[in-house]
């Protein structure tokens, strides 16, 4: 069915394309595919018609939203076809909206977590704008270090880090490193959340 819709999505976009197009026909087809065809047409922004009776008279047919079709344009197609003609129903609510809505909250808590928490929990453990806490926890990690490397602390080892960024937060690119991730997190939980409704 994947190749399917890739062909749907193809048809769409050539129709999308075509300026002088305003509505496309597809050829009948069995309930299945018509369901894919409706909802390639619903995510392509486009108005949607089930025409005709049974499942081999059955077909789709699509217009441009700006050129929604009007009533006599409808009932003409319904005489053609010798049928009734329905509405496409409307998309189900939050249909990948959920990937959009939670890859925003994980890029918020991403930033969050990377230019407010970071530097809090840093804090605490002694790793202050000013330089190391006397007595903290950080205190100890210092020390151990320096005994460590013969009395000095090492450039680019755990403590240099962590007190830089204590000291001045973090680079702009780790932030936006950090919100991208969050981001991307929300975004696939928000994806198999919809997956799964």
């Amino acid at each position: 069915m994947d190749t399917f819709r890739e062909e749907v999505q193809n048809e769409i976009d050539r129709f999308l394309q075509d300026a002088s197009q305003r509505r496309h026909t597809f050829p009948p087809m069995d309930q299945g595919p018509i369901d894919v065809v409706l909802e390639v047409a619903n995510d392509a922004g486009l108005k949607s018609y089930i025409f005709g009776q049974g499942q081999v008279e059955t077909y789709v047919l699509v217009w441009k939203r700006q050129f929604a079709p009007t009533d006599e344009e409808i009932a003409a197609e319904e005489a053609k076809a010798g049928g009734k003609s329905t509405p496409a129903p409307p998309p189900k609510k939050g249909r990948g909206g959920r990937r959009i809505l939670y890859g925003a909250i994980g890029g918020a808590i991403g930033l969050g977590a990377m230019v407010v928490g970071a530097p809090v929990v840093l804090g605490a453990v002694g790793f202050a704008s000013t330089g190391i806490a006397a007595g903290s926890f950080a205190a100890s990690m210092m020390s151990a270090a320096a005994v460590a490397n013969g009395g000095g602390v090492a450039a680019g080892s755990a403590v240099a880090v962590l007190q830089s960024v204590g000291a001045a937060g973090f680079s702009a690119a780790t932030v936006a490193g950090g919100t991208v991730a969050g981001a991307s997190v929300g975004a696939a939980l928000g994806g198999r959340k919809d997956e799964k409704d």
